[in-house]
């Protein structure tokens, strides 16, 4: 899998004093074990954009990013952590694979896609979070490149739609009624 981690973490405070990242043990070996996920079926509990944290098999990575300068950022690496104040589910919510994007390599999410479900045209190049049953994509993250000289570090989570046909809307008529058009 290709690594796309900067391995720079550092406080962006710290940029113009020269100091060295943050980078260090604990995150090469979390770097290490996620690429080494890649095509593995993983049970998926969740993500919090909020706190740039989600859960595979029962381990919570957290994406850090790296600030750059303050104006740019990018992916900086992840680390395990049991610091978070995030809510996973108690049970799986889908079976994901891990794979590397980047759709610098397909024309037409250039032009169309990226402006369409992020506002922005440019390149992303990351990791996603893929069901394995519907291919829907549940997590993002990674850098965006509009033009080469502002990337922008990004973690998008993107849930499923809540089915209408569920328990409660069959027995609450108000939700089950939103799904159905007036007069008809």
């Amino acid at each position: 899998m290709k690594d796309l981690f900067s391995k720079n973490i550092r406080n962006y405070d710290s940029y113009d004093d020269g100091t060295e990242g943050l980078y260090g043990p604990s995150q090469e070996m979390a770097v290490r074990h996620l690429l080494n996920l890649e095509g593995l079926v993983l049970d998926y509990y969740g993500a919090d954009a909020g706190d740039n944290t989600f859960m595979v098999d029962d381990v919570v990575f957290k994406v850090l990013e790296d600030p750059n300068d303050g104006y740019r950022s990018l992916l900086g690496a992840v680390d395990y952590t049991d610091k978070h104040t995030s809510i996973f589910f108690r049970q799986a919510i889908a079976r994901v694979r891990l794979e590397t994007y980047d759709s610098g390599n397909d024309p037409d999410h250039y032009q169309v896609e990226t402006f369409e479900e992020h506002g922005s045209y440019g390149v992303d190049q990351g990791y996603r979070l893929v069901d394995v049953d519907d291919g829907h994509v549940w997590l993002e993250f990674g850098t965006h490149n509009y033009d080469d000289y502002y990337p922008c570090f990004i973690f998008r989570h993107h849930p499923k739609a809540a089915p209408m046909s569920t328990p409660l809307g069959e027995t609450c008529p108000e939700i089950r009624d939103m799904a159905t058009p007036t007069g008809e």
